[in-house]
């Protein structure tokens, strides 16, 4: 059939038939689909049999479920559901672009040829290329010859992949290339006969990219990290390094996911430290397990050589700054008896305490073992609430006094609420007995202390309507009242296996017990008054708060936490005063005051900022005063300084001690497809010991990193806020660094 050459609105539909056997590609395709839906195509002249072959020509547009062909012209096969096209082809196959002067595909099993091609992919990272070949065997795989492929914008290929051969397989989500460059601002960064690399998320046995750092602690550092992805379940990541003042280690990280165990265990091997001529090994584990749907298991182990391991080995404060390794092993069961739920804990506790000469500290007590039974059961009668918790521990200490405590505390509380008000009396009983060894002189090994107590909690909530700034707000006006009744038991002779002084609070003017631990129960007649107001918007969110709160004692205490500590003989505590909110929609803020009224002075106050008004924007300031204990200001931050430049950094100085504890400073650049950072950070790593370290980052995205494999998660520990430049999620983008348009808009 023959139609004229002059423009058509020319539609045909062919039907679908049944596939034929056709030419067999180079490898495998993917079986074709059940049902295919109809051809339609639209061109200036199409001639032909519609039922087995029609050719189309000017402006040649097929469309085919998810396969659109623009072409100058098209011959298209429907016996065979084979396309030929010429002259200015554009491929659209789902989210994909592909682009070049002649196409043949089978339309079938999603295989054929593109020659000369361009492409874009749209994937969960955009990536684009180009090669003299490009080989299609189903929907998720390609085989480029001659090629590139680069997740840059057109006109900016910062970094490509080139390669005699490149095949891109989404459904292993993995790349291989043969005879590959790398090339990264015109320089070729590495060459090699074969390489992989990742395309999205799934995991693949192979090296990693490289990391280095510089250390003052360790020289210059080199890893070489390999993956071996063992099974779904599990994999292992094994990383030689090397370090120019230490010499070489072993890191090695295996991880496992069943259905009902999960967990993983590191491994650092050093055989021989140069500097100190000996052997250095660091062993953690951390596994969780369900046993049954109400018995669940978990082991915590950490190990070190010795005592300075953390210091020479570890650029985080977090870890530097360690001093007791914890090892336990725990096992919780939790069922219901009647209207009774319980949980039972078991497990064993004790720690590995790393000793720094110039400020050694306590070792603590092991528990070995410790058996705690907790229980409730609500709603009795309508009108009372049980609880009762339930000890037993053994602590052992090389040297001081060791024995055993058991303990009961039942409860009985009798709540009544209402939406303005609330009243909570409550009676219970802390009773205690001791088994103990290695007593001091005059020490009774057998000792019992029974505890009752009683106390009221009282509060209303009083609300009316407000404005700020033309905004509609609900102001809360919350009276809060605390009574507390503990008559004194003589506890003086009861050893300190794990008590202290609990911190003075706003959570612990509303406590029992003013000692955190088992050991000691002190004795109060008491009351603690307190005023919150808040600033709530439409949607209930806390704009702004304010609380202040004072405890007023009717005797004075007797219970002293050892011999040597001081008894409070005054009639009210220090005051306790806090603000904070988000004031402005960019501003956060918080601040704390403890005010004494004897000395008409504050003794400790604390107050943090937060300035952030977009994504990667962050200014983080804050100070903390403790008389005669601490006084520090912590200024950190993440800031633009000019297009695609971020600036990092944190200063942390100690006024009592007149040194800095931990500096941080470095620069972040935003190059659309790739990101480079640098930072230089300074700790204090021991009593008169500081860390230096030195860590680079060139992240190609959808490709990896090479450098220093830490450093994001380093800059999210030390900067509050702080963000990558480049998330995988498009709206998580600073404003900054957005591109105005996607890449098939710019093409």
């Amino acid at each position: 059939m023959q139609l004229a050459t002059a423009r058509l609105a020319a539609l045909l539909i062919l039907a679908f038939g049944a596939p034929l056997a056709g030419a067999q590609a180079p490898a495998p395709a993917a079986a074709p689909a059940a049902q295919k839906g109809p051809t339609t195509i639209d061109a200036e002249k199409i001639d032909g049999i519609s039922e087995l072959e029609v050719t189309a020509r000017g402006k040649v547009e097929l469309k085919r479920d998810d396969i659109n062909v623009f072409s100058d012209f098209l011959r298209y096969n429907q016996e065979f559901g084979r396309i030929e096209a010429e002259g200015g082809v554009r491929l659209e196959r789902g989210p994909d672009r592909f682009f070049g002067p002649r196409l043949r595909y089978d339309t079938l099993n999603d295989t054929g040829v593109f020659d000369q091609p361009s492409f874009i992919l749209n994937r969960d990272q955009t990536a684009r290329g180009g090669g003299e070949r490009l080989e299609f065997f189903g929907k998720n795989r390609l085989l480029l010859n001659q090629g590139h492929y680069t997740s840059c914008a057109p006109g900016k290929e910062d970094w490509r992949i080139e390669a005699g051969e490149i095949e891109l397989d989404y459904d292993a989500d993995q790349g291989k290339a043969r005879d590959m460059r790398l090339r990264f601002l015109d320089t070729t960064i590495f060459a090699l006969p074969f390489a992989s690399f990742p395309l999205e998320n799934r995991r693949k046995s192979g090296f990693l990219t490289p990391y280095y750092s510089q250390s003052s602690r360790r020289g210059f550092e080199l890893g070489v990290p390999y993956y071996w992805n063992i099974a779904p379940e599990y994999d292992l990541t094994l990383t030689p390094v090397h370090m120019s003042k230490r010499g070489e280690q072993l890191k090695s990280r295996l991880r496992y996911l069943n259905r009902d165990y999960s967990g993983e265990a590191r491994l650092e091997v050093m055989p021989k430290d140069h500097e100190l001529d000996r052997r250095r090994s660091a062993f953690s584990m951390l596994h969780e397990h369900r046993f049954q749907p109400n018995l669940t298991g978990r082991l915590d182990y950490n190990r070190v050589s010795d005592d300075r391991y953390l210091v020479d080995f570890s650029s985080q404060v977090r870890t530097v700054s360690v001093s007791h390794l914890q090892r336990e092993g725990a096992l919780t069961y939790s069922s219901g008896l009647g209207g009774l739920a319980y949980t039972l804990v078991g497990r064993l506790h004790s720690f590995q305490t790393l000793q720094d000469p110039l400020a050694p500290v306590l070792v603590p007590y092991d528990r070995l073992p410790q058996v705690n039974l907790h229980a409730t059961r609500n709603d009795i009668g309508g009108v009372m609430d049980f609880g009762a918790t339930g000890e037993y521990v053994r602590f052992a200490h090389p040297t001081l006094v060791e024995g055993s405590r058991t303990s009961f505390s039942p409860t009985l509380t009798a709540p009544f609420l209402a939406p303005g008000y609330f009243l909570m009396p409550k009676v219970g009983l802390r009773s205690t007995n001791y088994h103990l060894t290695r007593t001091a002189p005059g020490q009774p090994g057998r000792q019992a202390v029974n505890v009752p107590w009683m106390s009221a909690d009282a509060g209303m909530i009083f609300e009316r309507e407000a404005s700020l700034f033309g905004d509609r707000l609900t102001q809360t006006l919350e009276p809060r009242a605390y009574y507390l009744y503990v008559p004194f038991r003589a506890q003086d002779q009861v050893p300190l296996f794990d008590t202290a002084l609990a911190d003075f609070n706003y959570a612990s003017l509303f406590s029992e017990n003013r000692f955190a631990g088992g050991d000691r129960f002190g004795d109060a007649n008491q009351v603690t008054v307190a005023l919150t107001s808040r600033m709530l918007n439409a949607s209930g969110q806390e704009l702004f708060r304010a609380t202040i709160g004072q405890r007023h004692y009717f005797r004075n205490e007797r219970v002293a936490l050892n011999a040597t500590a001081p008894l409070r003989s005054v009639d009210s505590s220090d005051i306790l005063a806090s603000v904070g909110g988000r004031f402005l929609r960019d501003w956060t803020f918080d601040g704390t005051v403890q005010y004494s009224t004897r000395e008409s002075r504050a003794e400790r106050y604390g107050a943090q900022l937060r300035y952030s008004p977009e994504i990667a924007k962050v200014i983080n300031a804050s100070y903390r005063f403790n008389r005669d204990q601490l006084r520090q200001v912590d200024i950190s931050g993440q800031w633009p300084v000019a297009p695609g430049w971020y600036a990092v950094g944190r200063y942390n100085y100690s006024f009592r001690d007149g040194r800095m504890l931990e500096g941080l400073g470095g620069l972040e650049y935003n190059g659309g497809c790739w990101v480079f950072r640098a930072v230089f950070s300074r700790i204090q790593a021991a009593a008169q010991t500081t860390a230096s370290t030195l860590l680079f980052q060139l992240e190609l995205n959808g490709l990896g990193a090479i450098g220093s494999g830490d450093a994001v998660n380093f800059l999210k520990r030390e900067i509050p806020g702080y963000a990558v430049t480049n998330p995988s999620d498009a709206t998580l983008v600073p404003p900054g660094v957005r591109r105005p348009l996607p890449f098939e808009q710019v093409y």
